[in-house]
C-alpha cells in the first residue's frame, strides 16, 4: 500500500510540474456533482459561510472555533477543527486586496498558481507550506474588489485527505 501511495504521489508531482511548464493551460474544472456520491456517505451538511454569499459542505466532526479579536481584525471569519485534531484544519479569510494583485503577489514570491473553475466560480488554487505542513488554498475575487481565501491544511491521514477534497469541491454560491 505504501508503494502504491508513493507511486501516486510521484505521478501527481510529475503531472503538476508538466502543468506548470505548459503554455495556455486551460483552467481545471471542478463540479460538486462529481463529489455528491462521496459526500452522501459523510455525516455532515451544507452551511452558509459568513455573509460572503458562498456555502460549503462541512462534515459533522468539524467544529467552528471562537475567533480572537486579532483574527477577526485580520479578516479571518472561519476556522474549523476536527474533534480529533488540536490544530486548525480549515480556515477562511476576507482580504482587502483585488484578486489580480493577490495573484501577482503570489507569483512574485515564486508560488505556482492554477486557474480553477469551482462550481462555475473562477478562482485561483495554490499551495503554501512551512515545516512540512502544506495548505491548499482557493482564492475567489469578489464584486467588491476583495479576495475570499479558503485554506485546507493537507494531511495524508485518512479521513482528512478525502474530506478536504469533498469540502473544497463543495464551495459554491449560496442559494
Amino acid at each position: 500500500m505504501k508503494k502504491l501511495i508513493a507511486v501516486l504521489m510521484s505521478l501527481c508531482l510529475i503531472l503538476t510540474a508538466a502543468a506548470a511548464f505548459a503554455e495556455d493551460v486551460e483552467p481545471s474544472v471542478v463540479n460538486w456533482s462529481d463529489y455528491e456520491a462521496t459526500a452522501a456517505e459523510i455525516d455532515g451538511q451544507f452551511a452558509t459561510v459568513s455573509d460572503i454569499g458562498l456555502k460549503m459542505f462541512i462534515p459533522a466532526e468539524f467544529k467552528d472555533t471562537e475567533l480572537s479579536d486579532e483574527a477577526l481584525e485580520g479578516g479571518t471569519f472561519m476556522v474549523l477543527k476536527s474533534e480529533k485534531e488540536e490544530r486548525a484544519l480549515v480556515n477562511a479569510q476576507h482580504l482587502a486586496i483585488d484578486i489580480s494583485s493577490f495573484k501577482a503577489g503570489l507569483e512574485s514570491q515564486g508560488a505556482t498558481v492554477y486557474e480553477t473553475v469551482l462550481n462555475g466560480l473562477h478562482c485561483y488554487q495554490f499551495n503554501v507550506g512551512a515545516e512540512g505542513v502544506i495548505t491548499s488554498c482557493f482564492a475567489f475575487g469578489t464584486d467588491q474588489g476583495s479576495v475570499v481565501l479558503f485554506g485546507f491544511t493537507l494531511t495524508n491521514e485518512e479521513p482528512y485527505s478525502s474530506l478536504f477534497k469533498v469540502m473544497a469541491a463543495s464551495i459554491q454560491p449560496a442559494e
